[in-house]
C-alpha cells in the first residue's frame, strides 16, 4: 500500500464504540495497525483531554457534545476523521442533612406552581439547590382554605421532600414600599479634573468614536438579507459561527447611550442614531421571513429559540435570551439615556414577539427552560421587560417578565437561605436586577426580598478584598475565599451586575453598607479592570494568583469586552442621590452635578493619590447637603474657610446646616487608615488597604509574599506611605492600588 491508502485504511479501522452516553475515558488509539501515526484534537479539553481522559460536568450542568478529532497521517499523506462525543453530566451523588422548610402560600381558584428547586444542607455542611420531582406534577388547584402538604423527592435520588401549603381566600396585598432617594441621572452629571475616572472615561470615548458601526451590523444584516455594506466580519464570541453573534452589539448601543448621556458627545449620538435606524431595517426585513414572527430583532434567525424550547443543551445553543437580553437593553437605553423614540418602537417589538412565543409555553417549560446550564442563560431580559412596561403600560411586557422566574435561584432566596454554591455567577445576578425591576413595577413583595437578601449574601459571603465575586465564573460555598485564588477570580460582568443591583436597592434602602461596597467595587474592580491604552480591552478576569498580570479582552467580544464598552461611562452614576430635602454624595470622584430641576448646582474635587482630602462647591442649592462618611476615615473633618463646620452624624452620614450660601465651598479632610483585609477562610492570606483602596503588591515571583506583620505593632510603624501617592512600602516591597496596575505583575493577596 502506499500512503495514501495505510492513512485510509487505518482511518476506517478507528472504532471508539458508543459515544453517545460517554461516562468513562476512552481509549484512543495512537499508531493504527499499518503503522500510521494517529493524534487527537478535543473540542473541549475540560471535559474530554486528548489523551481520552473523560471528565464528567458536575451534576446540573447539563450533558456536553463534544467535536474529537483523529488526524492520521503516514509519510507525506494525512487524512481527519472527525466524533461526536457526549459526555454525560456526573449522577446526583448527593448526601442530604437537611431540606430547608418549603413553605408555600396558594389562593384559591388560582394555580400554584411547587417550586422545581430549593435549598439544602449536606452532611459536609454545604448549602445547595437542588432540583424536586413532585409527586403529580408541579400544579395545584384548590377550591378550598385550609392546609395540604405536597411530597416530591429530589431530582436523581430518592430522597424525600415535603412542602406545606396554606390555602387562602384572597392573595396578599401588594408592598406599597417605595424608593427614599433617586439617583441623580447620569446627564446631570459631569466627571472633571485629571482623574484616573475621567481618563479612563475618555479613552474609551475616543475608543467608541472609532468602531465600524457597520461592522457591529453586520451579523444582523446578513440574517435579515440585507446588504452588510462591504464591513468586516465581526470576531470573537460574535463571529458569524458563533452562537452568541449580536451581543457585543447590544452593549455597543448601551455603551453609546451611556457615552452621550455622560458626556454629551454629538458624534456619539449620531453613532447611536444610526444603529438604531439601522437595526429599524433589520427587523423589518425579519417580517414576514419564513419561521420568523413580527417583532423579531437578532443577529441570526429563531432557530435557536426553537432548540431552546426542545431542551437543546450548551455548546449546541448558546443562551439565546441572554443575546436578546443584550439588544433590548440597548435599544431601551438608547431611548432613556438619548431619547431615541424609534429605539422604543423597536424595543417593543422584540417585547412583544417574547411576550407572544413564551405565552403559548406551559410554566413548568419555562422554568426547565431557565434551569438548563448556559443554554437557558437569558441575562437580565426580566429586568428590560419590566422596564417596557414602566415605559409602555403593556401590561404584557410585566406578564414577560415574569415568564423568566428561575426557582433555582429565586425560592433558595425566598427561603432565606445561602445557596449559590455551584451557580453560575453572572448568569444568576442579572436575573436578581430583574428581579428587583419586576417589584418595583408590580409591588409584588417577594421580589423586593430576593434582591434584598441576594445582596447581603453575595456582599457578606463570597466577595474578594476588592468586591468582585466568583471563581471560573461559579459562586462557591460562603465565605470559600481563601481556598479559590488563582488566575481565573472575579468576572468583570459579575460586578458590573452588582453595582447595577447595589444602586437600585439604595434608592428602596439608602444605608451606607450599600456604597461602601459601591465606592470599594468602582474604584478596585472596575476601574482597575480597564487597558491604560484606546483599545477598549477590559479584564475578563481579575486574576488573584500570586504573580499574575492582568489580560485585556481588545478584541474577542466577550461578554466583559461588551459591558466594558459600558463600564467607565457609569463613574457618575452613583455620586448623587436625591431625595425630598435633601442630596447626598456618596463618592468622591471629582464630578460637578447640575440638576436645574432640583435646583442643584455643586462641584466636587477630588484627588486620586491624595484621598485624605476633597473639596465640595455649592454654585447653588435648594437641598440640605448630606456626605457619606467612608468607612475608611476614622474622622471627617469639615471647614468652611478658616470655620469649622459641625454637622450632625446619624447612620454614617454626616447632615451640613440646611442653608449654605451659593458660592460656599467646602474642604472636607478625611484621615485614611492603613487596614488589613484577611480572607474569611484562610485569615494568614489577607491583602492591604490604604483609605480606599485595595493594595497590591508589585513583585513577579509565583507564590505568596511572606510580608511577616505583625499583629501587636501598629501598622502605621510597619508600612511607609509613598509621598504624593495612594501606595505604601513594606519590606521594600512596594503597594499600589489596582486601578494603577497595567500589566505590572502583582499580588492582591499576601501571606502574614
Amino acid at each position: 500500500m502506499n500512503d495514501e491508502q495505510i492513512v485510509k485504511a487505518d482511518a476506517q479501522e478507528i472504532y471508539l464504540g458508543n459515544l453517545r452516553t460517554v461516562e468513562f475515558d476512552l481509549h484512543l488509539p495512537t499508531e493504527g495497525k499499518n503503522g500510521a501515526k494517529i493524534t487527537w484534537a478535543s473540542g473541549d479539553d475540560r471535559f474530554l483531554k486528548p489523551t481520552g481522559q473523560v471528565v464528567q460536568p458536575s451534576y446540573g450542568r447539563g450533558d456536553r457534545v463534544i467535536d474529537l478529532t483523529a488526524t492520521v497521517t503516514y509519510g507525506q499523506a494525512s487524512v481527519q476523521v472527525p466524533f461526536k462525543v457526549t459526555v454525560l453530566e456526573a449522577k446526583n451523588d448527593i448526601h442530604v442533612n437537611k431540606i430547608f422548610p418549603i413553605q408555600l402560600t396558594a389562593v384559591v381558584g388560582e394555580p400554584l406552581y411547587l417550586p422545581q428547586a430549593a435549598a439544602v444542607e449536606t452532611t459536609d455542611q454545604q448549602l445547595l439547590p437542588q432540583y424536586i420531582i413532585w409527586d403529580q406534577g408541579d400544579r395545584r388547584d384548590y377550591t378550598a382554605r385550609g392546609t395540604e402538604q405536597a411530597t416530591g423527592h429530589i431530582k436523581g435520588t430518592t430522597i424525600p421532600v415535603t412542602a406545606q401549603i396554606t390555602i387562602q381566600e384572597t392573595a396578599p396585598a401588594p408592598s406599597n414600599r417605595q424608593r427614599q432617594v433617586i439617583g441623580e441621572p447620569l446627564a446631570n452629571v459631569r466627571l472633571i479634573d485629571d482623574t484616573p475616572e475621567k481618563r479612563a472615561q475618555d479613552r474609551r470615548l475616543r475608543f467608541l468614536l472609532t468602531v465600524d458601526d457597520d461592522q457591529m451590523l453586520y451579523n444582523f444584516r446578513h440574517a435579515a438579507g440585507l446588504d452588510t455594506q462591504g464591513a468586516p466580519a465581526m470576531v470573537g464570541w460574535d463571529a458569524p459561527d458563533s452562537n452568541l453573534r449580536g451581543h457585543t452589539t447590544g452593549h455597543y448601543l448601551s455603551a453609546l447611550a451611556l457615552a452621550y448621556a455622560a458626556t454629551g458627545n454629538e458624534s456619539i449620538k449620531a453613532k447611536l442614531h444610526y444603529m438604531v435606524q439601522e437595526l429599524g431595517k433589520v427587523q423589518a426585513a425579519f417580517s414576514g421571513k419564513p419561521g420568523i414572527h413580527p417583532g423579531f430583532l437578532s443577529a441570526y434567525d429563531e432557530t435557536q429559540f426553537n432548540l431552546l424550547e426542545e431542551y437543546t443543551p450548551y455548546p449546541q445553543i448558546w443562551a439565546p435570551y441572554y443575546t436578546l437580553h443584550k439588544i433590548l437593553a440597548g435599544l431601551i437605553d438608547a431611548y432613556e439615556l438619548a431619547g431615541d423614540q424609534d429605539a422604543l418602537r423597536i424595543a417593543t417589538g422584540v417585547g412583544q414577539w417574547v411576550y407572544n412565543r413564551l405565552s403559548r409555553l406551559s410554566v413548568e417549560k419555562l422554568k426547565k427552560m431557565w434551569g438548563m446550564y448556559i443554554a437557558g442563560e437569558f441575562g437580565g431580559i426580566n429586568e428590560s421587560l419590566a422596564e417596557l412596561y414602566h415605559l409602555t403600560q403593556d401590561p404584557h411586557m410585566l406578564t414577560a417578565a415574569r415568564y423568566f422566574d428561575n426557582d433555582r435561584l429565586f425560592f433558595p432566596m425566598e427561603q432565606k437561605v445561602d445557596a449559590l454554591g455551584s451557580l453560575h455567577a453572572n448568569q444568576h445576578i442579572p436575573q436578581v436586577v430583574g428581579a428587583l425591576n419586576i417589584y418595583q413595577n408590580s409591588h409584588v413583595e417577594k421580589y423586593y426580598q430576593i434582591a434584598d437578601f441576594f445582596w447581603h449574601r453575595v456582599t457578606a459571603a463570597h466577595i474578594y478584598s476588592f468586591g468582585g465575586t466568583g471563581d471560573g465564573e461559579m459562586f462557591h460555598q460562603p465565605n470559600a475565599i481563601g481556598v479559590n485564588i488563582n488566575e481565573n477570580t472575579a468576572e468583570t460582568c459579575a460586578s458590573y451586575n452588582m453595582l447595577k443591583l447595589t444602586k437600585r436597592l439604595y434608592e428602596y434602602a439608602p444605608t451606607v453598607d450599600k456604597m461602601d461596597y459601591y465606592e470599594l467595587t468602582t474604584l478596585n474592580h472596575i476601574l482597575a479592570s480597564t487597558d491604560h491604552t484606546e483599545l477598549g480591552g477590559s479584564t475578563y478576569f481579575l486574576s488573584t494568583k500570586p504573580g499574575d498580570q492582568k489580560g485585556y479582552d481588545d478584541d474577542s467580544n466577550t461578554c466583559c469586552h461588551g459591558t466594558g464598552l459600558e463600564n467607565h461611562f457609569k463613574y457618575g452614576e452613583a455620586i448623587y442621590f436625591t431625595d425630598e430635602k435633601h442630596v447626598y454624595v456618596n463618592l468622591f470622584i471629582a464630578s460637578r452635578l447640575k440638576d436645574d430641576q432640583n435646583g442643584l448646582d455643586l462641584t466636587l474635587h477630588g484627588d486620586f493619590n491624595h484621598p485624605e482630602t476633597a473639596t465640595i462647591t455649592v454654585n447653588h442649592s435648594t437641598k440640605q447637603l448630606v456626605i457619606r462618611h467612608p468607612y475608611w476615615s476614622k474622622t471627617v473633618t469639615i471647614m468652611n474657610g478658616d470655620t469649622p463646620v459641625t454637622a450632625e452624624e446619624r447612620d454614617g452620614y454626616l447632615y451640613l446646616p440646611a442653608q449654605l450660601a451659593a458660592g460656599t465651598t467646602l474642604a472636607l479632610t478625611f484621615t485614611p487608615t492603613i487596614r488589613l483585609v484577611p480572607t474569611p477562610d484562610k485569615p494568614e492570606l489577607l491583602s492591604v488597604a490604604y483609605g480606599p483602596y485595595i493594595l497590591a503588591a508589585l513583585s513577579d515571583g509565583d507564590t505568596f509574599l511572606e510580608e511577616s506583620i505583625d499583629p501587636n505593632r501598629p501598622l502605621t510603624d510597619q508600612f511607609t506611605k509613598v509621598p504624593d501617592q495612594a501606595a505604601l512600602i513594606h519590606n521594600n516591597t512596594l503597594f499600589v492600588p489596582l486601578a494603577v496596575i497595567n500589566y505590572e505583575h502583582y499580588h492582591i493577596y499576601v501571606r502574614e
